[in-house]
This record gives C-alpha cells, sequence and structure tokens, in this order.
C-alpha cells in the first residue's frame, strides 16, 4: 500500500519472486543504486520452511510492478540456534552509524513445541545484504505470562521507532494474546550487536568463548587470582 496522507491509499500489485511462499517481505528504508531493496523470507511452504528459509535480499527496478527475480539470503537459518527452524526479518532496519541494525525473529523447534524469539544483527550502509555481526542468542525471548496465550512460548515484532534523542521503542507480541513495549537505546542495542561474540556453533567454542571473558574481566578489573 501507498498514501500521502494517510487517508486516502492505493493498493501496490503483490511482490513477485521465484520461491514458492514469501511468508513476509520488508522494504528497506532508503533506495539502493536507484533500486527499491525488500528483505524476503523465501519458504518451500507456507508453515515449514523446508528447503528453504532464512531471511532474503532482492532489488527491483519499479515499486508499481514489484519483481525480483535473484534473490540473496544474507541471514540464513542454522542448525542448533534460535533460528534452527526458521527466521525472518522484522521491521524495517535503522540507519547508525556503525550500519543498518536489525531487529528480526528466529524459531526453534523444542520439545515444548516451536519457540520464538526476537534477535539483533547490523549489516552494512552502503551494501545492505552484507552482514558484519551477528551476536550470538537473543535479545528478548517469552519471559512469565508471555509464555501464555493462543499460541504459547512466542514473542514476535510489532514495529520499532527510534525517537531523535536516540531512545528505541520496541514493540512486540507475545503468543498471538497481548502487545508489550521494551524501551532501549540505539547506542545501547549497537553495542550489544557489535561487541557480542557470533554463536561458534559448537560446545568446545563456547566454552572458549567464556573463558576468553573471564580473562577479559579479570584482566580489567585487576583480579590476582587468590581473591573469591
Amino acid at each position: 500500500m501507498r498514501t500521502h496522507d494517510l487517508v486516502t491509499w492505493e493498493r501496490l500489485p503483490d511482490l513477485v519472486t521465484r520461491s514458492e511462499q514469501q511468508r513476509n517481505v520488508v522494504l528497506h528504508p532508503e533506495f539502493v543504486g536507484g533500486r527499491y531493496g525488500f528483505y524476503t523470507r523465501p519458504q518451500d511452504g507456507f508453515i515449514e520452511a523446508g528447503s528453504g528459509g532464512g531471511i532474503g535480499w532482492g532489488l527491483c527496478d519499479d515499486i508499481t510492478r514489484p519483481i525480483v527475480l535473484e534473490q540473496r539470503v544474507i541471514e540464513p537459518r542454522r542448525y542448533h540456534t534460535i533460528t534452527e527452524s526458521k527466521n525472518g526479518q522484522g521491521p524495517p532496519p535503522l540507519r547508525t552509524e556503525k550500519g543498518w541494525l536489525h531487529l528480526a525473529h528466529g524459531v526453534r523447534n523444542t520439545a515444548a513445541g516451536l519457540r520464538y524469539v526476537l534477535y539483533l544483527f547490523v549489516s552494512d550502509l552502503e551494501s545492505p545484504w552484507v552482514v558484519t555481526h551477528r551476536p550470538g542468542g537473543y535479545l528478548i525471548a517469552p519471559e512469565g505470562e508471555e509464555r501464555v496465550g493462543d499460541v504459547s512460548n512466542v514473542v514476535f515484532s510489532c514495529g520499532w521507532i527510534a525517537d531523535d534523542d536516540g531512545r528505541v521503542l520496541i514493540y512486540y507480541a507475545s503468543s498471538d494474546t497481548r502487545i508489550h513495549v521494551a524501551e532501549s537505546s540505539v547506542a545501547r542495542l549497537l553495542d550489544y550487536a557489535v561487541s557480542t561474540p557470533e554463536d561458534p556453533h559448537t560446545s568446545a567454542g563456547s566454552v572458549e568463548q567464556r573463558w576468553e571473558l573471564i580473562e577479559r574481566n579479570r584482566a580489567n578489573r585487576g583480579w590476582d587470582g587468590d581473591e573469591r
């Protein structure tokens, strides 16, 4: 849809891609080389990602004829992580001094069913399809009453707003039943996104990350190892 006054609306054609299904599509906030950029979500089926999945990227020349024939997956699903079953772009990314800040959702299958969480990543300002930082783990996961509702154990992005003073309001839904808002800032979210190491995807790698963090904290605090 598009509008000039938020009163009169014009319906635009559906996006055309080579994928069997597109669960959701997000328009990039700026032109890229004079073209429209889209974050796509290619899947084999409406519910199951199948051999597809991940957050894709594509360009088109005309918003009134939105055809994306070439998609590249820039944020793939990863086995045994928060994006194991499927994932997708949330709201349009925020422009920051260190890159485009993205909010996305990830889905993992557990013994209690699917769990939906929200996570961050950062991509290059000039080349939005190039991911520069992938902090391991999630930003927001369902807790307490958020786990209970029509579709349990789910948090899902409803959008975010970045104020001129740097404050960020993150709107999200829980279990398809209620809506919440979390408050943060561009600086804090960006620091988390660029400072948190990536998931090493192995148990040994995770242990090594923790040891490095412990040693770094010890050095910063001047701990000599004798204190308890």
